[in-house]
């Protein structure tokens, strides 16, 4: 009596192999991936009409990281443990003349369940105009702290001016902002964001231009 062997198919399209991902011959299993979903992954972010910054939940962005979030995210949603890798690449953006939309061209290249999977796709982006927080306080003549920039006995020579002001803009970082400089007969006053933006800056101009600095607390603002 000779025993009967059972040969593995695919139950999609017939099939014989020994190769099957989840029931089905490599091909069809590559056929239910579909990477990329763009009613699924719609990103939203703000951009600020005064600075032109992007802003996502609060957090500054880019429109390519903010793609590159959302994909990432909702791919690995549904994939879940059969996800084994994930690469999202940004291929191009395309801005509408009104600035309120992009198109995104994506390539998205995912290992899943050991096959690996690359597809290309778009993007839509909605962008919400407004003003952020940074460029609200700007207007408004926010500050918390003056650098006050001095020579003893004498009027500071212009070129120490045009330094101090050179370095206080390179020392800003993040959220920080100068809100305006004021020049006085005694020197020139440099209205900063915060306190330790001020400290930062008045380390630097004396590390670069020599002197000291002292601190004085008031409430500004």
């Amino acid at each position: 009596m000779t025993k009967e062997k059972w040969e593995k198919f695919c139950p999609q399209c017939g099939k014989i192999t020994d190769d099957l991902i989840d029931s089905l011959c490599r091909e069809c299993f590559m056929g239910t991936i579909q990477l990329i979903e763009p009613d699924a992954m719609k990103v939203r972010v703000s951009m600020c009409r005064k600075c032109g910054a992007y802003f996502r939940g609060g957090e500054r962005t880019s429109i390519e990281d903010a793609v590159v979030h959302i994909v990432s995210r909702e791919i690995r949603r549904r994939y879940r443990d059969r996800l084994e890798s994930c690469r999202v690449e940004v291929n191009q953006i395309v801005r509408d003349s009104g600035r309120t939309r992009e198109i995104v061209t994506v390539t998205v290249r995912a290992e899943i369940r050991g096959v690996t999977v690359e597809q290309t796709g778009e993007i839509e982006v909605d962008i919400k105009t407004g003003t952020c927080n940074r460029c609200s306080r700007i207007a408004g003549g926010y500050y918390a702290a003056i650098v006050q920039i001095r020579a003893q006995d004498r009027y500071p020579a212009d070129e120490e001016l045009a330094t101090a002001v050179e370095i206080a803009q390179a020392s800003l970082s993040g959220e920080e902002f100068v809100t305006k400089q004021q020049l006085l007969k005694e020197g020139l006053d440099i209205y900063v964001s915060s306190m330790e933006c001020g400290r930062r800056i008045s380390r630097a101009i004396v590390k670069r231009l020599g002197g000291n600095f002292t601190e004085s607390r008031r409430l500004y603002g």
